[in-house]
């Protein structure tokens, strides 16, 4: 099994979040939706997924990254109360008799055949109620048979680059808050956009969910998960050096942790800090286009803003020092700022200190 995916972390690939875990477990208990929040490549699926996995919750997952219209939102969500209405009652005869007593203006296929089963619905358009009235629909006969279920919303964000996308919100808006048995999720890479569709006052989603929010896994946690795997590929242990090298460089970082231990796992022996550093130099010069993509797509002081974070995080961004530093007018730091931590390349930490996000950008614009 590989211990360190640069994907989906599942099994004994996945690393502590116990307390995330046991949170987003007691939501699901009590039906109180969420948005998870976290930077890219912090695990939030992988988090989703353990979730609803070891406590054996029916569920279904919608990626709305490629979605460009209202149709295409219908089309995806009707295949996720087919996904859930058959986990939930595989007989589907049974749900035959009885589904337009829950689905008034929802057409469904059912096919029913001797190797299997399979369930497609087709929401009604010209009624301009499918959204909500299939996810109701669903809740009430979720809520019938005494089940709870969850569904994921990810890359939910996408949903407002949609034109007229507010009477889209507001028709999920209408389901989510009427669910007795559904509890529903949503998340994706964009935290900017994701924060302002639930917490701006002129939206229809506003205050409709608690946030989750994701951080990195503390080194500790690191060093419990890293002690239990490594004697079963090395003889010695992973020293307290090489360790911290690895913390460091990843800065936490699980995308990258992650991928600067699977190259240290090919090594015959326990890799000493030097050999952590090595490894970690030929990652983000092997992977370099896609570490620095968003890069290069930055205006120049832009790239300024971000060569300087590099070299010095600082907290005190607006005054006449770090304007020097950085070559930028106070105006323009601010201007350029507010981009970078919109686009999750600069954060700001629990220090108050503007940082980038990404250590393998860092370590890149440092030496090159």
């Amino acid at each position: 099994m590989n211990l360190f995916p640069s994907g989906i972390a599942e099994g004994e690939a996945f690393c502590n979040r116990t307390e995330e875990r046991k949170l987003l477990a007691d939501r699901f208990g009590d039906l109180t939706h969420t948005v998870v929040v976290a930077p890219r490549r912090y695990g939030k699926s992988s988090l989703i997924r353990k979730v609803v996995t070891e406590n054996n919750i029916a569920h279904s997952w919608t990626d709305f990254l490629t979605v460009s219209s209202k149709k295409e939102v219908e089309q995806k969500i009707g295949k996720a109360v087919a996904q859930l209405l058959y986990q939930m009652a595989p007989d589907l005869k049974k749900l035959q008799l009885n589904f337009q007593k829950f689905f008034k203006s929802v057409n469904p296929d059912f096919m029913i055949q001797t190797l299997g089963a399979s369930l497609t619905i087709h929401p009604n358009f010209e009624k301009n109620v499918e959204i909500d009235e299939a996810l109701m629909g669903l809740d009430d006969y979720a809520y019938e048979l005494g089940k709870k279920a969850v569904i994921v919303f990810d890359e939910f964000q996408e949903i407002s680059m949609i034109k007229d996308h507010k009477p889209i919100e507001a028709l999920i808006r209408h389901a989510v808050e009427r669910s007795k048995a559904i509890t529903y999720v949503f998340s994706g890479s964009n935290r900017h956009l994701l924060v302002s569709m639930f917490g701006s006052s002129d939206r229809p989603l506003y205050r409709l969910c608690q946030t989750m929010t994701v951080d990195r896994i503390k080194p500790e946690e690191y060093r419990k998960f890293l002690d239990e795997v490594v004697p079963g590929q090395w003889k010695e242990t992973l020293s307290a050096e090489a360790f911290q090298k690895v913390m460091a460089v990843t800065e936490c970082h699980p995308y990258y942790v992650n991928g600067l231990c699977r190259i240290l796992w090919r090594l015959k022996t326990a890799p000493t800090p030097e050999k952590v550093t090595k490894a970690w130099d030929d990652y983000v010069n092997t992977n370099r286009t896609s570490i620095v993509s968003d890069i290069f797509s930055l205006s120049l002081n832009q790239k300024r803003l971000v060569a300087s974070l590099a070299r010095a995080p600082a907290a005190e961004v607006f005054g006449k020092d770090f304007s020097i530093q950085s070559d930028l007018s106070i105006s323009s730091v601010k201007q350029v700022l507010g981009v970078l931590v919109a686009k999750d390349i600069v954060y700001r930490d629990e220090e108050g200190v503007y940082r980038l996000l990404d250590p393998a950008v860092k370590y890149y614009v440092l030496n090159n």
